[in-house]
């Protein structure tokens, strides 16, 4: 008895979230009079009950109601952008283990701002100009940025990044027989762009990134490539 008690128990409080879930699920409730109330449905019993964005509570009778669609709510607030001038500011680790020239393990951070058009969802171009602190040289990369949205239907937007360019070496020294110079350098990866304001929005991203140095030392050369793990955070308008 003990045990059919608790599974009358569990059952029924799983049918009850089940039915909650269902009275506040989120719908557009087209009117009659041609009205459409977006809003999380709390009552559909004889008469609909919503709750808007705003937190203000709508009632309507069965009768005004023409439709009511199942539909996710957005924040009215949110305008996705698709076409215009973009800009980003990110910046964060690049980690990874990899070893200079000394035999030292390096570590790296990165700043980097971008700015640019976006022709469509798919498409956004811009040039970017930051700054890479490893622990024994320092880069200043100008990059071609491409990046892309996966998707626009929500305050959650995917994104993808392509970036190439040249990376300018900025490593103070004070060895006269050593140089150190730039090189080519290159990321890729996706990230997430967090809407909350018109089409401003947190990004958090990671990929991969690739540069190229080299140091002089009388007359030899070497080249040291840099291969890293990129995590940015930032936002973007």
């Amino acid at each position: 008895m003990k045990l059919l008690s608790t599974l009358f128990i569990f059952f029924t409080a799983g049918w009850t979230s089940i039915a909650n879930g269902q009275q506040t699920r989120e719908v557009s409730l087209h009117l009659k009079n041609g009205s459409v109330i977006r809003g999380r449905l709390l009552e559909a019993d004889g008469k609909y009950q919503l709750e808007t964005y705003d937190k203000s509570i709508w009632v309507f009778q069965r009768e005004e109601v023409d439709t009511l669609i199942a539909e996710k709510l957005v924040n009215p607030n949110i305008r996705y952008k698709h076409e215009g001038f973009v800009h980003y500011t990110e910046l964060g680790p690049l980690a990874m283990s990899n070893r200079a020239s000394n035999g030292v393990t390096t570590s790296a951070f990165s700043f980097q701002t971008t700015n640019g058009y976006k022709f469509n969802q798919w498409v956004y171009t811009g040039l970017g100009i930051g700054a890479d602190l490893y622990a024994v040289q320092t880069f200043v990369p100008v990059v071609l940025s491409l990046r892309g949205d996966f998707s626009d239907r929500s305050s959650k937007v995917p994104f993808y990044f392509l970036e190439g360019g040249y990376g300018f070496n900025a490593t103070s020294n004070d060895v006269d027989s050593v140089r150190f110079g730039g090189g080519a350098t290159f990321s890729a990866g996706v990230g997430m762009k967090i809407l909350f304001s018109g089409n401003t929005g947190f990004t958090i991203a990671a990929g991969y990134r690739f540069q190229r140095s080299s140091v002089t030392e009388g007359a030899r050369e070497k080249v040291e490539d840099f291969n890293r793990l990129t995590l940015r955070a930032g936002f973007s308008f």
